[in-house]
């Protein structure tokens, strides 16, 4: 096979992969190409262009580490985020990407192996995990990394090269419109991981956690989870194609809409979370969502160390007038999802309202699920959304 098809094949394993499927639809993006006029690899902030030879020379678990290198390129949204240190110095901003993303791949791969970065590029260094680009790339104006002669692209010591032409040229509003896009892309991703583990999805990947996890306004972020999983079902059909994988010659179904069955939303009842404010404001949004949404059935359970109760409104009808809460005493979440169980519900997605005060119980989940936590702990899995005043 050429490389092209090469790339595609293994656009196709990252798909159909356990933890990697995340980032399938950030691979799939925008254009794939091979060239014979490209050193190594390239990214534009969307697209992905392969050197020719350089791909003949890699191995299939290379080939993967270099197309998710490209695609967290992407997904974090470097070219345009950090636009004005590659107006600055574009070498040494292209070293600090690549030592982001590079160390990022290495530890969410976690010595699995089913990626391995090249002799070529930069090696993944211990003193910036947990920095940002911009952190680096202070560190390296004060420390400069050896020149290797241009090792790889010639752009520094990285094995690919960033375009930064496509970022100059969009606007402030056509870079957030991408933001947008990579971050839908992403919840895509995450909400095919969790519907195809078994034993509640596990910990989200290292290399995304970030984008999924941020800091960011509670209310815009809990309207896009429910309106982005819940606003209608989909299952594949044969009947119509899917356009977005045709392009790397993968035939696989289209997902065909239907209206939403059952969101259940838990609560926590526990005398330290039980009757806040911030309680009744975040049931007060919820509710705005879910008349938007108009799922067929909305299912409220109030659980401490039990669930104590089990509130169901047909048609969307959910109202912060109606619900009744119950309970008052500890904090046990694993019941609400050993209830679900019990009871043969099956829910599209899980809505878990807590004070994060669980310990390390945080019980076992079937569905996709967002964690609203009231304070800075994180589940450890799902979607969390820190809730603050």
């Amino acid at each position: 096979m050429n490389q092209l098809e090469r790339i595609r094949r293994q656009h196709v394993k990252i798909m159909h992969h356990k933890m990697w499927c995340v980032m399938g639809p950030v691979v799939a993006m925008g254009r794939t190409e091979v060239r014979d006029d490209i050193p190594t690899a390239c990214t534009d902030g969307v697209n992905k262009i392969y050197g020719e030879k350089f791909v003949a020379k890699l191995t299939d678990e290379e080939l993967r580490f270099v197309i998710l290198h490209e695609a967290t390129h992407v997904a974090y949204t470097q070219l345009d985020v950090w636009r004005h240190l590659f107006e600055e110095d574009r070498k040494l901003a292209n070293v600090a990407a690549d030592l982001f993303v590079n160390l990022s791949l290495v530890d969410t791969d976690a010595g699995e192996g089913f990626i391995r970065m090249p002799e070529v590029g930069i090696p993944p260094d211990d003193k910036y995990r947990g920095w940002s680009v911009g952190k680096i790339y202070e560190d390296l104006k004060q420390n400069p990394p050896p020149d290797k002669g241009g090792n790889g692209s010639g752009d520094g010591q990285g094995f690919d090269e960033h375009d930064t032409s496509g970022a100059e040229g969009r606007s402030s509003s056509e870079s957030q419109a991408l933001v947008d896009e990579v971050g839908r892309l992403l919840r895509q991703g995450e909400i095919v991981r969790q519907q195809r583990s078994r034993d509640g999805a596990g910990k989200t990947p290292g290399v995304i956690d970030a984008l999924l996890n941020p800091k960011v306004n509670w209310r815009e972020a809990l309207r896009d989870f429910i309106q982005e999983l819940c606003g209608g079902r989909e299952e594949s059909s044969w009947r119509k194609v899917n356009r977005r994988y045709i392009s790397n010659d993968v035939l696989m179904p289209s997902m065909v809409g239907y209206r939403m069955g059952e969101l259940v939303v838990a609560i926590d009842t526990s005398g330290s979370c039980f009757g806040t404010g911030i309680m009744t404001r975040f049931v007060s949004e919820l509710a705005g969502v879910i008349e938007q949404v108009n799922p067929e059935r909305v299912r409220v359970l109030y659980w401490d160390t039990a669930v104590s109760g089990d509130q169901v409104f047909e048609n969307g009808q959910f109202a912060v007038a109606n619900v009744k809460p119950t309970g008052g005493g500890g904090t046990r979440v694993d019941v609400v999802f050993d209830y679900l169980r019990e009871k043969r519900i099956s829910p599209q997605a899980v809505v878990v309202l807590t004070d994060g005060d669980v310990g390390n119980e945080w019980g076992r989940s079937d569905w996709p699920t967002l964690w609203a936590v009231l304070g800075k702990n994180r589940a450890p899995y799902g979607v969390t959304l820190n809730i603050e005043e």
